[in-house]
């Protein structure tokens, strides 16, 4: 007997009940009809053949604020909005979902810069990780980068002539960037590195049908069902990651500390020493336990978005091959200054990698407290009303729709929804109130729980695009298509639903 599927369904007759004597505070704001009582809109958003299809139609019929349902009948505010993803990126009164933060909790720890909810803790833990991501200790980095991108470089060299998946090479060269940057080494543990690359994007919680009525029932049981998730086979590799990435990050932590004590080392720049500069722990701004507790963090997340950013970034230059010439005239013209903020195609093409392709498409939220998003421009409520605000009760769920937000004409121009890296150039971008760190986008998210590696991330991207630009040409095969996929991040996938962006990559005569 399946003993699942019968205390699920048991839970779902529950569940309907209790649904029916509350009526949710949305239910007069538009959107579409929903398809299905017990997955709502979900399957339409995040199984679609190509992610953002329903999402951008839905968006041009109802505007920047609309209601869906998630599954069980919950409702979900979808919001793209400039002025309500300000305030609640900024606010201390919403978090992650229940799915987010339980994978985070399972993956960097409880006690994590990103798992923990804000208040002063949150803010004392991010202040003190700031001494590693100034842009003068970024720009240190540099040679570092540098270095890296040349074996990537001479890697991918021995391809040459045939189509390859560029994804694991940008996954190598990005991790082995996240471990200079957090410990000062190059090469880690085989083991954690392979468990690291192995979280892939159809494995992360919440993905199949069966997780997602798990999540549609956490809603209404919050506290049981946050344990009882933490259970899923989906989290066991997240567990591993995080257990293994804390015994090594604390094992360098104490060989760190008694180099320093011995005096004899020049250990470098990296985050963990930046951290150590006063040896004492009583004199240190982070406990030993703190300072490992975030090595989950700045290995996976910060290695894995930056690897998909550049994968997405090569898959347009094989679909644009005039602008990718252009591209390796300007990085030709300029080789060997190493000033990477002085190439304008270089850096307009970053930030419209980064416009298409935002690493956190969607993001949920569940507000803690009652609350009133404000709306830069008023919407009609299905009972005839304007409003230009809209009160939500605690424990509604908010969709951060960051990838519509992206591609809003208002803001990107009337070719928003196509990839056109001279829109940074020609000065057609809406110069309005930044919302997010770099370049008025939300790929790094912003307010107190802004990326705080996101300055490393650019230079990362600058340097690593500048050495493979130069040296290589790539072209996307005939009948190549490349699915566009949210799995936690977005990502390019193959027809299998595999990581996987394949291209020919030939070597630049003048490299030779």
């Amino acid at each position: 007997m399946d003993y699942t599927l019968t205390f699920s369904a048991l839970l779902g007759v529950f569940i309907l009940f209790t649904a029916l004597r509350r009526k949710s505070s949305l239910r007069t704001i538009p959107g579409p009809i929903s398809p299905s009582w017990i997955f709502g809109h979900m399957l339409e958003l995040m199984d679609s053949p190509m992610y953002g299809e329903n999402e951008s139609a839905w968006q041009k019929m109802y505007g920047t604020v609309y209601r869906i349902r998630g599954c069980l009948g919950q409702e979900r505010l979808v919001i793209s909005d400039p002025v309500a993803l300000q305030y609640i990126i900024k606010s201390a009164n919403f978090h992650h979902a229940q799915r987010k933060d339980t994978a985070n909790i399972a993956l960097y720890g409880a006690k994590s810069v990103t798992s923990l909810r804000g208040g002063q803790e949150h803010r004392r833990l991010r202040a003190a990780l700031s001494v590693g991501f100034t842009a003068t200790a970024v720009s240190e980095y540099q040679a570092v980068l540098e270095r890296i991108a040349r074996r990537a470089s001479d890697e991918l060299e021995a391809d040459c002539g045939k189509a390859i998946n560029v994804c694991p090479l940008l996954a190598s060269a990005a991790l082995s960037a996240a471990s200079e940057l957090t410990f000062g080494v190059e090469e880690l543990d085989n083991d954690l590195v392979g468990d690291i690359l192995n979280i892939r994007p159809r494995s992360w919680p919440g993905q199949s049908k069966f997780e997602m009525l798990i999540d549609g029932i956490g809603a209404r049981f919050p506290i049981f069902f946050r344990a009882a998730t933490l259970y899923l086979r989906s989290f066991n590799l997240l567990r591993k990651v995080q257990v293994h990435a804390t015994q090594v990050g604390r094992q360098i932590l104490q060989e760190k500390i008694a180099a320093i004590e011995s005096g004899t080392v020049d250990l470098g720049h990296d985050l963990f020493t930046r951290l150590l500069a006063n040896t004492s722990s009583s004199k240190r701004k982070l406990t030993d336990d703190e300072i490992t507790e975030q090595t989950s963090v700045f290995l996976v997340a910060g290695h894995e978005t930056t690897a998909t950013t550049l994968a997405f970034g090569l898959l347009e230059l094989g679909r644009n091959p005039e602008f990718q010439q252009k591209l390796r005239e300007e990085l030709n013209s300029r080789q060997g200054e190493g000033v990477y903020d002085s190439l304008p195609l270089l850096n307009a093409f970053i930030k419209e990698v980064l416009r298409v392709y935002p690493a956190a498409a969607l993001r949920e939220r569940v507000a803690l407290k009652d609350e009133i998003i404000p709306l830069s421009e008023g919407i009609v409520t299905t009972t005839g009303q304007r409003i230009t605000q809209i009160p939500i009760r605690k424990g509604d769920l908010v969709m951060l729709a960051l990838a519509s937000y992206q591609r809003l004409q208002s803001l990107w121009g009337d070719d928003a929804d196509s990839f056109n890296p001279y829109r940074w150039i020609d000065g057609k971008i809406h110069q309005g109130e930044a919302i997010g760190p770099y370049a008025n986008l939300l790929s790094f998210l912003g307010g107190p729980h802004v990326c705080p590696g996101w300055r490393f991330a650019i230079l990362e991207m600058q340097v690593i695009l500048a050495e493979l630009i130069r040296k290589f040409s790539f072209t996307l095969p005939a009948n190549e298509i490349v699915r566009v996929k949210l799995s936690n991040t977005l990502q390019p996938t193959d027809s299998g639903g595999q990581k996987c962006v394949c291209l020919y990559v030939a070597q630049n005569l003048e490299h030779v």
